[in-house]
């Protein structure tokens, strides 16, 4: 376990974020939006939940089959290659964070959903 602010530092010094699990209790990959956050690229592995949603293949980073070291190797050569991708995909992660994961965002995201599920129950 990092103390939060270690990871922050953490987060805000690298060059971008690995996430290679391969087990669906990941859902959603929370510390993938907090890298999003920090605006770095991410490399996640398509395990048929959240991570994916969080990033987004091309856009936001790169998505490799899991348990599959050739493939998680190369995307983390493409990061390190391509810097200028890199940056793009980082800055296309914090505005994607920016637009769908804050705390004022998700608040108001719920909200709206439970309004929606109250006009059908009644």
């Amino acid at each position: 376990e990092i103390a939060e602010p270690r990871k922050m530092a953490l987060l805000r010094n690298c060059l971008g974020f690995v996430f290679p699990s391969n087990q669906r209790s990941e859902a959603y990959g929370l510390s993938l939006a907090e890298a999003a956050m920090c605006g770095k690229p991410m490399i996640s592995c398509e395990i048929g939940t959240g991570t994916s949603y969080v990033n987004k293949a091309g856009r936001t980073g790169l998505v490799v089959p899991p348990s599959d070291p050739t493939q998680l190797a190369e995307a983390i050569n493409r990061l390190v290659e391509r810097p200028t991708e890199a940056a793009n995909w980082g800055r296309a992660a914090r505005e994607r964070y920016a637009r769908l994961f804050t705390a004022d965002r998700m608040g108001k995201s719920y909200a709206e959903l439970y309004r929606q599920l109250e006009k059908r129950k009644g």
